[in-house]
C-alpha cells in the first residue's frame, strides 16, 4: 500500500468511527425521550472537539503532496469546512436517532475540533 493511500485509508476509518459513534442510539427512557449525559457536564463537548480534530488532522494529511504545502492555506480551510460541515451533517442526523438529539454547541465543538486539528497538522507536518 502507497503512502497516500494509506493516509486516505487512515482518514475514513477515524472519520467513519467518529460519524458511526456519534450516530449510535443513546439511552432513551419509557417514552423514548433521551435520559442525559452520565458524564460530567462539558465532557461531550471535549469529545466532539477532539473527534473532530482527529477527523481533521488526518483529512489534511490524506491530502495529495502539493495541496499539503504548508504554504496552501485554500486547501486547509477546504479540510476545516468539509470536516465542520460533516459534524453539522451528523448533529442534523441525530434527530432521527433514538436517544440523540441534534446541539447546536455540539456542531460549534465539531466546528472548534476541526480548526484545532487543521492547525495541529499544519504545525507538525514537515512536508512529507
Amino acid at each position: 500500500m502507497t503512502d497516500e493511500r494509506r493516509r486516505l485509508a487512515v482518514f475514513v476509518a477515524v472519520a467513519a468511527t467518529v460519524v458511526a459513534a456519534s450516530l449510535l442510539p443513546g439511552p432513551t427512557g419509557p417514552g423514548g425521550e433521551p435520559t442525559g449525559d452520565v458524564a460530567p457536564p462539558g465532557t461531550d463537548l471535549v469529545v466532539h472537539a477532539v473527534g473532530y480534530a482527529a477527523v481533521a488532522f488526518t483529512m489534511a494529511r490524506a491530502l495529495p503532496p502539493r495541496l499539503r504545502r504548508r504554504d496552501a492555506v485554500g486547501p486547509l480551510a477546504g479540510v476545516i469546512v468539509v470536516a465542520a460541515a460533516l459534524g453539522t451533517g451528523v448533529e442534523l442526523a441525530q434527530g432521527v436517532v433514538p436517544g440523540r438529539d441534534p446541539s447546536v454547541l455540539d456542531a460549534v465543538a465539531n466546528a472548534v475540533g476541526a480548526v484545532v486539528g487543521t492547525l495541529w497538522w499544519r504545525r507538525r507536518d514537515r512536508g512529507e
